[in-house]
């Protein structure tokens, strides 16, 4: 496993200040307390193309996808993103959506995010464990006897 650099956690810091962006703040709070949408269908029906739903979806979206290029990249350790990251949380309540959407507008379309999302359920399988027992070498961490 790679270890994350200096670099890598300022990407992540000027990633996570683009959260407290207003616009994105906002876009958050909405998606926790008022998203609900089945299916890409359903979507469409609640959130028509120019409304508030739309361009939130959008903002999160936006996320991931920097995320995705960034990590795809190498510009930015996945481990260090995945474990402040809350793709996994919000990712099975928005795939269906971002899956209907590449149907009708290509598969370029949120591909980054798309990507980010299976790299971050692979991760959550294979790396993360509880109590940050993936993390042996963190500082503080209990040392193994020999």
């Amino acid at each position: 496993m790679k270890k994350p650099t200096k670099d890598d956690a300022e990407i992540l810091l000027m990633m996570m200040d683009s959260f407290r962006d207003p616009g994105t703040d906002e876009a958050m709070r909405w998606f926790m307390r008022e998203f609900n949408a089945k299916d890409y269908e359903d979507f469409k029906r609640k959130y028509p193309h120019d409304s508030e739903g739309v361009r939130n979806i959008n903002r999160i979206l936006g996320q991931f996808e920097t995320a995705g290029v960034l990590i795809s990249q190498g510009l930015l350790n996945e481990n260090l993103y995945f474990d402040a990251s809350g793709i996994g949380f919000l990712w099975p309540k928005i795939e269906k959506i971002v899956l209907g959407m590449q149907k009708e507008a290509g598969p370029a379309l949120w591909e980054n995010a798309v990507w980010l999302a299976g790299r971050q359920a692979r991760w959550a399988k294979e790396v993360w464990k509880p109590g940050l027992a993936w993390k042996p070498d963190r500082p503080g961490a209990p040392r193994k006897s020999r």
